[in-house]
């Protein structure tokens, strides 16, 4: 179908330099690698983010403790998690319509001291463990498909405090176009900042055997359960 369209055009005698460029477009267009009137951007839901502002994405530390099991070990233990509000509505898109296919590439770079974990565009998760550690992606757009999930985040470890920092650049495929470049902070928080989500349990937190039984007077070297968990009674 392309050589039909190419083999009438070159019927015309007269080819100007504003021809020629149409041309080259057209031929753009039918190869499906630029889509007219479109430019990469980082989406936030249905906000498109301006490349001059800093991506600010706050990591919430969810502290959990949990009765002991172990008899040598009979204080609470606590778990902590990592969450990111609203991370997966951060997408990379267009700010305009496609009407054809667009290849790109997606440079991440480490640009601070903390860990990044990059799950984008083709959903293989990665770690860029260090400072100016980068991987590059290819992807595409298409009318069908037009955002892809940018799946990034912050790593951390538990009371290691502190901004990873990454350095976010879109590429289109097509020579002519420029690429854009975001950047994206992570903050964890020291916890005095944050609220704790489960206390320890009182010493008043009824006991059960395994029978599902309300236990008053525990039996020393019987099993028994406190809020769900296991241990044994001294």
């Amino acid at each position: 179908m392309i050589l039909r369209h190419f083999h009438i055009f070159a019927h015309s005698s007269v080819h100007t330099p504003r021809m020629s460029a149409g041309f080259a477009l057209l031929f753009a267009l039918l190869l499906g690698t630029l889509p007219l009137n479109a430019r990469l951007v980082l989406r936030h839901g249905d906000q498109v983010l301006s490349p001059a502002d800093t991506v600010r994405i706050t990591v919430v530390e969810q502290r959990t403790e949990y009765p002991s099991d172990d008899p040598a070990n009979p204080d609470p233990f606590t778990v902590v998690d990592f969450k990111y509000p609203d991370l997966t509505s951060y997408t990379v898109g267009t700010d305009e319509s496609l009407n054809a296919p667009l290849d790109f590439s997606a440079l991440v770079e480490n640009v601070s001291d903390f860990s990044l974990q990059w799950c984008g565009l083709t959903h293989e998760c990665n770690f860029l463990s260090a400072r100016g550690d980068r991987e590059t992606r290819n992807a595409r757009l298409t009318t069908e498909k037009p955002r892809l999930p940018l799946e990034l985040e912050g790593h951390f470890e538990a009371n290691r405090y502190g901004h990873a920092v990454a350095r976010l650049t879109l590429t289109p495929t097509a020579p002519a176009e420029v690429p854009t470049t975001y950047v994206v902070r992570f903050t964890y928080a020291a916890p005095s900042a944050l609220p704790r989500i489960a206390a320890p349990l009182a010493p008043t937190t009824p006991l059960y055997d395994l029978a599902g039984r309300r236990v008053v007077r525990p039996l020393p070297g019987h099993i028994y359960l406190r809020a769900g968990r296991k241990f044994v009674a001294e």
